[in-house]
């Protein structure tokens, strides 16, 4: 027992340690809505929900947990602990999860998706500022990308192995078995993540540790406008991300007649692999363009995006699945690759007292504009359409909320023409 203790304490905080239990603790807690996902096939066919329900069930009525919840999760954090708040609100996210499977009607699943979405509320906002304390900000991009992982490893997993669970044994079983993988994350978490990890003092951060009105935090955030921009701008590039990634599964069943289980791979191995190499691609890069601030690392962000557009393009109009695989794998390639960075840049513009509260207003915004409204819309759209387009319905209704994204290029433009400003006015300044 003693070796053990004293093998646990070198381990804690360390701080790629630190990084690998949250990655895995970020990639469980996205289990559920894409476990979801994978299963909507089966779920329309057993109940006969329209799309614009669906689009309901994986949209607010899987998202506004996270507008909710996120900024209480947030003030409890303050008060008891980062480590400690997110294991409890994992463990709540998997207990949720199984009872998942003995949903009956619309409501239940809802509500069901309502409190799970307590580990995701969680994992955003205190898994980022937990490894971002645990990081320098020239080596965070890097960390970002890792911990970012987690949400693309969480939204290929469960549509590979949930997909086949359910069409062999029923998409009840596939949650039982994903809440009970998502139990063993807050273990490890909580016995190898410090709850009061030391935290390096950066150059120009604040250190006041005062408790934070949310009030007083809000004004703050308010008026850092790189913050602002780059989380608006995200946050309407999440309409396209959220919304396209809930209802590929269904587009690759409906388009190419693949069954539940094969579009649920497919689309699942597309994602993973692209996601894989953007991520190590774009941490990589951000590590390097980072010592140049953020004027260097916004007008990267904004070309990778702009290049998903064409990507997309040649998935929702592939002329066969090879073509739409390559297509989607380009497309995940440069959607990963801008993750790292933006939650470095994010993280590199608020005092270090209000990561958690400035991550959670990012998460609650990102959610209102696009993990709520962006399956909403497609599934609404696809209503409209149908009757006019028929099986073409979906694949339009995609690239409508898909051209919402362009708008990150207005903020981000704003926020790169500052980041010009303020770094000219610093060159000025100098001897």
């Amino acid at each position: 027992m003693g070796t053990i203790a004293v093998e646990r304490q070198g381990l804690r905080g360390h701080a790629l340690v630190v990084l690998g239990v949250l990655t895995l603790v970020n990639t469980v807690s996205q289990s559920g809505g894409t476990l979801l996902s994978a299963v909507l096939p089966l779920i329309k066919a057993e109940f006969g929900f329209s799309d614009s329900a669906l689009g309901l069930l994986t949209g607010y009525g899987s998202a506004v947990s996270f507008a909710l919840l996120t900024l209480p999760i947030s003030h409890w954090a303050a008060r008891y602990g980062n480590s400690l708040v997110l294991a409890l609100s994992m463990l709540v996210c998997a207990l949720t999860n199984m009872m998942t499977a003995g949903c009956h009607a619309l409501w239940q699943l809802i509500a069901a998706r309502f409190v799970s979405g307590a580990g995701p509320a969680a994992a955003w906002p205190l898994g980022q500022a937990l490894v971002a304390e645990h990081f320098p900000p020239h080596r965070r991009s890097g960390a970002m990308a890792v911990y970012t992982a987690g949400d693309f490893v969480g939204s290929t997993l469960p549509l590979v192995l949930g997909g086949w669970l359910a069409v062999q044994y029923g998409w009840r079983t596939a949650f039982v078995v994903f809440g009970l993988l998502t139990l063993v994350a807050p273990v490890l978490q909580w016995w190898l993540v410090p709850n009061h990890p030391a935290v390096p003092v950066e150059q120009g951060a604040a250190t006041d540790d005062e408790p934070l009105r949310w009030k007083d935090g809000l004004r703050e955030l308010w008026r850092l406008p790189a913050y602002v921009h780059i989380m608006f701008g995200f946050s309407w590039a999440s309409f396209a991300v959220y919304g396209l990634s809930q209802w590929m599964p269904s587009f690759y069943n409906r388009q190419f007649g693949l069954a539940p289980d094969e579009a649920a791979a497919f689309f699942g191995g597309a994602y993973a692999s692209g996601a894989m190499l953007g991520l190590v691609l774009g941490g990589a890069l951000g590590n390097r363009l980072g010592r140049g601030g953020n004027e260097r690392l916004l007008p990267f962000c904004m070309l990778t995006y702009l290049l998903t557009f064409p990507c997309i393009l040649g998935v929702l109009f592939a002329p066969n699945l090879k073509f739409a695989f390559a297509a989607h794998v380009a497309a995940t390639v440069f959607g990963a690759m801008p993750n790292g960075p933006v939650l470095s840049m994010l993280h590199g513009s608020v005092p270090r007292r209000l990561r958690v509260l400035g991550s959670s207003i990012f998460l609650l915004v990102m959610t209102l504009l696009g993990a709520g409204g962006g399956p909403l819309l497609i599934g609404i759209g696809s209503d409209l359409l149908a009757p006019t387009l028929g099986p073409e319905a979906l694949k339009y209704a995609m690239l409508c909320v898909k051209l919402l994204g362009v708008l990150l290029f207005v903020h981000l433009g704003i926020a790169w023409r500052n980041a010009r400003r303020d770094a000219a006015l610093t060159l000025g300044d100098g001897p």
